[in-house]
């Protein structure tokens, strides 16, 4: 008896761990155990990043593909003052260590004249064999921001001019991103309107097919969202316009997340579904945050990345903290697991965390 109550109290004392462990999911983030451990990384938040080669990471505003069990990270150079200067690729099997791969677009002819050139999308087409980035382009030689196109034979090379052009008329944008499923590729922006003469600033998101080969626009497929302030605004900040949109997909439901216009400071994310890219989308709704935050845990929403496992898929937000332009907060980028909670997608914070690209636990 007297070895059955010791059993028994020492159960006692351990059950509050145990009921912890589980709670808080110590089990199953355990078990990231990829027979290769270069899958599995460990995301620190509110660090400044650097690459292998312990050179800071700058790689703002930007895109990410998979190739071959590799993430390569488009962005671009976002110092203060100093406007465009380069285009950058990094690399990584398990997002956390990542490798400098190459300056794909410099400030250098054709490139030498864009005063501002932001906002990399970067597609592989299959049918043409060729990597493309298409970027918002900014130049004194045009009146605000026109889509570039540029390609090369390889994901890491120096990428090649292939034209400056409006997505429609003469309406120009404002942030972009771009979307690929299956052949068929897609420029996701927001967009300006021209009333009377005037060119109105972040009036509307829009979503444009591309030609084939993905180096040109083919047609508006749609447009919403408008700005809507009584009279249109010049520049609509601090008002219902939203930028820094990008678009993915769970389970045959489109999402489309975006910031508020706050220039370079943190906001709260907005999110619409929809079933067809050409809509119709939802109303706009706030991404619920655990904890809750105001500002998407100090950042602007870039992009969302699936991580597809061979035992589960996480949704791995990416935000930009411009801490080098408003001085808020440490470092430039955060990563975080969008999770679903109460049925709809939940920013989930971790200030450390780890995943298995592999497995696609985390």
């Amino acid at each position: 008896m007297n070895r059955k109550k010791t059993i028994l109290h020492r159960l006692a004392l351990l059950s509050p761990f145990l009921l912890c462990l589980c709670a808080t999911g110590g089990v199953e983030k355990a078990e990231l155990t990829s027979t290769d451990r270069k899958y599995v990384g460990t995301i620190r938040n509110g660090t400044v990043w650097k690459d292998t080669n312990d050179n800071e990471i700058w790689c703002n505003g930007g895109h990410m593909i998979r190739e071959d069990n590799t993430f390569y990270w488009v962005g671009y150079e976002t110092k203060p003052r100093m406007g465009f200067r380069n285009i950058k690729l990094y690399s990584s099997t398990n997002l956390a260590d990542w490798e400098f791969e190459n300056n794909i677009l410099r400030r250098e002819d054709p490139f030498s004249i864009l005063g501002w050139a932001g906002r990399p999308g970067l597609l592989h087409n299959r049918a043409t064999k060729k990597y493309v980035v298409i970027i918002e382009a900014d130049s004194r030689q045009w009146e605000r921001h026109k889509v570039g196109f540029a390609c090369c034979d390889t994901i890491n090379g120096d990428y090649q001019f292939v034209r400056y052009v409006y997505p429609e008329g003469q309406r120009s944008t404002g942030d972009q991103s771009v979307y690929q499923e299956g052949e068929d590729g897609y420029l996701v922006c927001t967009l300006d309107k021209l009333i009377n003469g005037k060119r109105y600033l972040n009036q509307s998101l829009a979503i444009f097919k591309l030609t084939s080969d993905f180096l040109n626009i083919e047609k508006k497929i749609y447009e919403g969202f408008d700005n809507v302030n009584g009279n249109p605004s010049i520049y609509p900040r601090h008002h219902t316009g939203r930028e820094a949109s990008h678009i993915f997909k769970m389970k045959g439901v489109y999402y489309w997340l975006s910031s508020g216009l706050e220039g370079w400071k943190s906001t709260q994310t907005k999110y619409a579904t929809a079933h067809d890219l050409s809509g119709p989308w939802s109303n706009l709704r706030v991404l619920p945050t655990n904890p809750l935050s105001q500002d998407s845990f100090n950042t602007q929403h870039d992009f969302v990345i699936p991580v597809i496992g061979n035992q589960a898929t996480t949704y791995v937000y990416v935000g930009d903290r411009y801490s080098q332009h408003h001085g808020k907060g440490i470092g430039r980028n955060v990563f975080l697991p969008l999770v679903w909670e109460d049925g709809e997608p939940t920013l989930k914070w971790y200030k450390t965390w780890r995943i298995d690209t592999a497995t696609g636990r985390y």
